[in-house]
């Protein structure tokens, strides 16, 4: 097998996503979550037929739920027939999303699209002109939850001159992730692939470069924390290397933003200051609209206003509409209140009042570390023995005795004035 291969990796496309917790009230932002899943599906399409890619490799969760919709059932079917026509062949595996134990309503697929095997890794050869040109590793997951290594299975063959593995996995471990197919660098590196094209982590990621271990990312963000522009990898495989660059397919561009409001004193400076801030997420999202969620923290004078019964409700509100008349839209799908009153931490230090002790006993605190980590291990001691190591938070010290004085000085101050 001696002659260079281009395909698209693509994964955790989770066709037909339900954006559960979103608050889409505009029929814009409606209609665009709905559709962009979809839209990213025909992006990836676009892409292969565009490059003239010799095949797509999915690395699972091509839908969102195992019971999979009819709907999205006939788009990936229509995506795979688009494909066929083309010339281009699909080999997929199936994730934790859509196991191959889903309930499906079986259409029927081109011949031109292969499944990975649930039982066994599968070992497939691409041909072209009737030649084979590189071996196709893969393994489908049978039921939703996989927590066997199959990583261990795949092993490359020795007269492979091209080896493609494909895998839906978490490599190394990745806290917030389930810990489905989990296996290890090494796992991965002793199979031998040249190129690995995995799937469960939604953000993109190159892990190792040789041999080239890679999460495609989601094609589509799902929600605020999968932050940024989202896509899949278009790569060129020869006996000599392995090449591959980031292609964007979202339609739809979440950010999650905090805006410092430490120096703002009225909500006019703070209307502002989240108005610029829209404006920068907007223009960072370039041509695609964008959905942001936004935090205040600091403390301001503003605070007292932001209190006010209805005030949150009206400034988002306002802020919504303004950002709704940008090209692209931006919708502000929450503003979250985190900021704290506005108080002289320098002056409480010289006060003869519980304040002022208060302040006092933090900064003796801080300034000894045996104390502090001991006072540390004393509050903390019966959170740790209630959670496995791994789930225990890991928490600095110093932080949590300050935002433990911010939020008593906060309450005792609040009496004061009531």
């Amino acid at each position: 097998m001696t002659d260079t291969v281009r395909f698209v990796h693509a994964a955790d496309l989770h066709l037909d996503a339900p954006f559960k917790g979103v608050d889409a009230t505009d029929a814009r932002v409606r209609d665009a979550l709905v559709a962009s899943t979809y839209e990213a599906l025909d992006a990836v399409v676009s892409l292969c037929v565009e490059e003239r890619v010799d095949f797509l490799v999915l690395a699972g969760d091509i839908y969102n739920s195992a019971s999979k919709s009819l709907q999205a059932e006939f788009a990936f079917r229509d995506a795979c027939v688009r494909l066929a026509e083309a010339g281009i062949r699909v080999f997929l595996a199936h994730g934790n999303h859509d196991p191959a134990s889903s309930r499906s309503f079986d259409l029927e697929l081109p011949p031109e699209v292969h499944v990975f095997s649930s039982a066994e890794v599968e070992r497939v050869v691409f041909e072209r002109d009737g030649a084979p040109v590189c071996a196709l590793y893969g393994q489908s997951f049978r039921t939703a939850a996989e927590t066997g290594n199959l990583a261990l299975g795949f092993s490359r063959g020795r007269d492979d001159t091209i080896a493609i593995g494909v895998l839906h996995a978490n490599v190394g471990g990745r806290p917030g992730h389930e810990p489905y197919a989990p296996c290890s660098l090494d796992d991965l590196r002793a199979a031998r692939m040249d190129y690995w094209a995995l799937g469960h982590i939604h953000k993109p990621e190159v892990l190792s470069e040789d041999p080239a271990i890679v999460y495609a990312g989601c094609t589509q963000g799902l929600q605020p924390n999968e932050s940024g522009i989202r896509g899949c990898r278009l790569v060129t495989a020869s006996p000599a290397g392995v090449s591959s660059e980031f292609v964007p397919t979202a339609r739809v561009v979440w950010d999650a933003l905090s805006l410092d409001v430490s120096t703002l004193g009225t909500i006019d400076e703070l209307r502002g200051a989240i108005v610029a801030a829209i404006a920068g997420a907007g223009h960072d999202a370039g041509e695609l609209p964008l959905i942001a969620r936004l935090e205040l923290a600091g403390r301001s004078e503003a605070h007292g206003a932001l209190a006010r019964p209805g005030a949150l409700r009206d400034l988002l509100a306002d802020v919504r509409a303004d950002a709704l008349d940008r090209e692209p839209w931006v919708w502000v799908d929450r503003i979250a209140d985190r900021t704290r009153p506005a108080i002289d931490l320098d002056a409480l230090r010289d006060a003869e009042d519980l304040a002022g002790d208060l302040m006092r006993l933090s900064d003796a605190l801080a300034a000894d570390e045996a104390a502090l980590a001991a006072l540390m291990d004393e509050v903390t001691a019966p959170l740790a023995a209630t959670l496995d190591r791994r789930e225990t938070p890991q928490t600095d010290a110093a932080s949590l005795l300050e935002r433990a004085r911010d939020l008593a000085l906060d309450r005792l101050l609040a009496g004061e004035e009531s």
